[in-house]
């Protein structure tokens, strides 16, 4: 009988966790709602958003210092 007992607890348990779950993902938003478009930085390849990025002649770069070293290297 302890053996039965400790296997419906054991399977209440485990549901219980399962609902708590699933409300809990069900709460959090999946969607931010402003999406962002992102540009790759010519120097090193990372992503920014635009509003963040440093553009010159069309190409886009993470930080002011990435926009110098590509230009001091590209534009001879």
């Amino acid at each position: 009988m302890g053996l039965i007992r400790l296997i419906i607890i054991a399977a209440l348990i485990y549901l219980a966790w399962r609902v708590i779950k699933r409300l809990l993902a069900q709460a959090r938003p999946t969607d931010s709602g402003n999406p962002q478009i992102m540009v790759k930085c010519a120097q090193c390849g990372v992503h920014v958003p635009t509003p963040e990025a440093f553009s010159h002649n069309g190409l886009h770069f993470c930080t002011q210092e990435h926009q110098r070293q590509y230009l001091e290297h590209h534009d001879r």
